[in-house]
Parts: C-alpha cells; sequence; structure tokens
C-alpha cells in the first residue's frame, strides 16, 4: 500500500549504454537538456519510437539541483550582500556623514 501524500518520483534507469553515460545528469546534481534526433523515413521507424519513448523517460526524472558551496563561504557571501545593503539603506537615509564621523570618534577614543 502507499502512503497517502507522498508521491513516489523514483524513476528506474534503462539498461542501456546511454543511460549508464548520463546517470550522472539525468538523476544527479545538474540541469540537463537532451535533444532527441528523429527520422521520418519509415526504414528507421523502430530506432525513432524507441528514441521517442527514451525521451519520453528521461524527461520525467526530475531532479533538484543546488549550488556545491562550502558553508563558510555561503555565510560570508551572505554577509557581505547585508553589509551592501545596509551601506545603501545609510547612503539613501543620508546619514554617511554622520556615521563615519562616530566611526572616526570611535577608533580615535580607542
Amino acid at each position: 500500500m502507499k502512503k497517502r501524500g507522498k508521491k513516489d518520483n523514483f524513476i528506474p534507469f534503462r539498461d542501456s549504454v546511454l543511460t549508464w553515460l548520463l546517470k550522472e545528469n539525468l538523476g544527479g546534481n545538474s540541469k540537463t537538456a537532451m535533444i532527441a534526433a528523429l527520422s521520418p523515413a519509415n526504414i528507421n521507424y523502430d530506432e525513432t519510437l524507441s528514441t521517442l519513448r527514451y525521451a519520453d523517460r528521461a524527461k520525467q526524472i526530475m531532479c533538484k539541483a543546488v549550488v556545491n558551496e562550502d558553508p563558510n563561504a555561503k555565510i560570508i557571501r551572505e554577509l557581505q550582500e547585508e553589509v551592501m545593503k545596509l551601506k545603501a539603506i545609510i547612503k539613501a537615509e543620508g546619514l554617511e556623514a554622520k556615521i563615519e564621523s562616530y566611526v572616526f570618534d570611535a577608533k580615535s577614543s580607542g
């Protein structure tokens, strides 16, 4: 029995060389674009049908790619973004000169 609310997202990979080569791209941590080359000739009907089936199966594979980032680098980047936002707010409010004099006074008295 399947539990309600949870959808089974597992799509099995075909046993083929192409699927084995694309395994990391199809189900890994990446975004992948696939182009299926088809032929209108009657002689290639079976191959075209197989290609369409494979492309349809590959289209059903969904993965959520995330950026591989060092946790420390992420914190540093987020803090730098926050500093930039705060500087923009200070500049917009016209408090830039007051804060610079306050920082200068704090440095000279310490």
